[in-house]
C-alpha cells in the first residue's frame, strides 16, 4: 500500500478508524500574504487529510489579506468535514478579523478571556474536571 493510499484511507475520520488522534501544531512566522498562501495551502491541506486537530499558532505571524485567511478556512472546513478541528491561537486583531471574514470553519481562541469563538460569536469551551 502506498503512502497516498494510506492517507486517503485515514482521511475518512480524524482517528483513522482507531482510538487515537493525531494533533499537529503549526507555528508560522512573519507576514503571511498572498505570496505565502500557496505554501500555507500545501501544508494545511496535507495536515487536514491526516491530522485530527491542527493548532495554528499565530503568535509570531500575521495574516495579511484574505488569501491566507481563506486558505486557513478551507483547511478548517476539510478537517470539520472529517470530524476534526482547526484551532487558531495567539492571533492579532487583524488576523482574527481576516479569519472571521474568510468563513466560519476555523475556531479562534479569544486572547482576553480564553473563550473559544467562531467567526459568528462565542461557542462553548470544553472543560476538564480533575
Amino acid at each position: 500500500m502506498t503512502a497516498q493510499t494510506q492517507m486517503a484511507r485515514t482521511a475518512i475520520s480524524p482517528s483513522g478508524g482507531a482510538g487515537g488522534w493525531i494533533t499537529a501544531t503549526v507555528r508560522p512566522a512573519g507576514e503571511l500574504g498572498q505570496v505565502d498562501a500557496d505554501r500555507l495551502a500545501i501544508l494545511l491541506g496535507a495536515l487536514s487529510m491526516s491530522a485530527s486537530v491542527v493548532v495554528l499558532d499565530l503568535e509570531a505571524a500575521r495574516l495579511r489579506g484574505g488569501f491566507s485567511a481563506a486558505v486557513v478556512d478551507a483547511a478548517a472546513e476539510a478537517l470539520e468535514a472529517r470530524g476534526g478541528c482547526l484551532l487558531c491561537v495567539n492571533a492579532d486583531d487583524e488576523s482574527r478579523a481576516s479569519l472571521a471574514s474568510a468563513g466560519e470553519h476555523a475556531v479562534l481562541l479569544a486572547p482576553a478571556d480564553g473563550a473559544l469563538a467562531g467567526a459568528h460569536g462565542p461557542v462553548s469551551s470544553p472543560t476538564v474536571d480533575g
